[in-house]
């Protein structure tokens, strides 16, 4: 007789409750057009004038954010064929990845068109990003339920991050674009979350090992664009999304809402996993506040350097 797989059962269980929240997100999700968020009176044919250092508006911070959100909605091909491989191609999951890949579609659409537009970003850099981000692809081992957890939490940080790019582009128009997208996110953080939630009822003991080894293991998708560490750094630098926005606002809002450190009856390797979480979120803290004061100590270092 051949072994049963789990993840097939897990799912099968909790596909009324994924069919109960796709409908809720229909019901909440915005219709919103790209073309309507760019500024395209400002449109230029880029070959009689062709791209430039000088032209962009954005802080290089600021197109480094750009740049890494881009790429990153980019590889949708990858993340859609993912969902798909984990979740299944029938009923309300294969509707609910169909449904989540063209909202995503339509970010990279609106992010790409605006900084083409505008000028923010060298057009040719951004499309061979483009091409080695999709031929490197995105092919995670997860099984569906560290998939769950993983995009609950990634998600968020997508949201956040999306957020605070908006905010330091200084820029009307580019902060309007990443409400927008930010918004979307949110919608879908909550369908996962939620379906993280039910797994907790289902088999609390194997969503805490699934969470707890996504939360060790994390990494953004867009970790394989090229130079990912460098522009990473740069925005955490800037307090677009550091360690202390990770640990404070992506990890603990998610674990305290699945109640994750008071679930009883877990099994003993379950309890395990939960204790190396936490020694992990101790670490993050540490870790996150060595970094604002080596932050701090660099600004005011910088500051007096220009006083003087």
């Amino acid at each position: 007789m051949p072994e049963r797989d789990p993840d097939h059962d897990l799912l099968r269980e909790l596909e009324p409750v994924a069919e109960q929240l796709l409908n809720r997100h229909l019901s909440m999700a915005k219709d919103w057009l790209p073309h309507e968020y760019v500024p395209w009176r400002l449109g230029r044919d880029f070959d009689t004038e062709p791209w430039t250092p000088d032209q962009p508006r954005l802080t290089g911070v600021a197109q480094a954010a750009f740049e890494v959100n881009l790429l990153t909605e980019d590889n949708l091909p990858s993340y859609h064929h993912q969902l798909l491989a984990s979740f299944g191609r029938d009923g309300a999951w294969r509707t609910w990845s169909h449904r989540w890949t063209a909202e995503e579609g339509r970010h990279a659409v609106v992010l790409r068109d605006y900084l083409l537009v505008t000028r923010n970003i060298d057009p040719v850099a951004l499309e061979r990003g483009r091409m080695a981000t999709l031929q490197q692809g995105w092919t995670p081992d997860k099984t569906a339920l560290g998939l769950m957890a993983y995009a609950a939490f990634q998600e968020l940080a997508t949201r956040i991050s999306h957020r605070n790019t908006g905010r330091y582009s200084d820029d009307p128009v580019a902060d309007k674009i990443m409400l927008r997208v930010a918004a979307d996110e949110n919608l879908h953080m909550m369908f996962y979350r939620d379906i993280v939630a039910a797994a907790l009822q289902v088999d609390p003991s194997a969503a805490v090992q699934a969470i707890t080894g996504e939360v060790i293991g994390f990494d953004m998708p867009g970790v394989g664009i090229q130079g990912f560490t460098r522009k990473a750094l740069q925005m955490a630098r800037a307090g677009i999304y550091d360690l202390r926005i990770h640990h404070d606002e992506i990890l603990w809002p998610l674990l305290r809402h699945w109640n994750l450190f008071d679930l009883p009856g877990l099994r003993p390797e379950a309890e395990q996993a939960r204790d190396r979480l936490a020694i992990h979120l101790d670490k993050t803290d540490r870790l996150a506040s060595r970094f604002e004061a080596q932050r701090a100590a660099t600004a005011a270092a910088n500051q007096t350097r220009a006083a003087g």
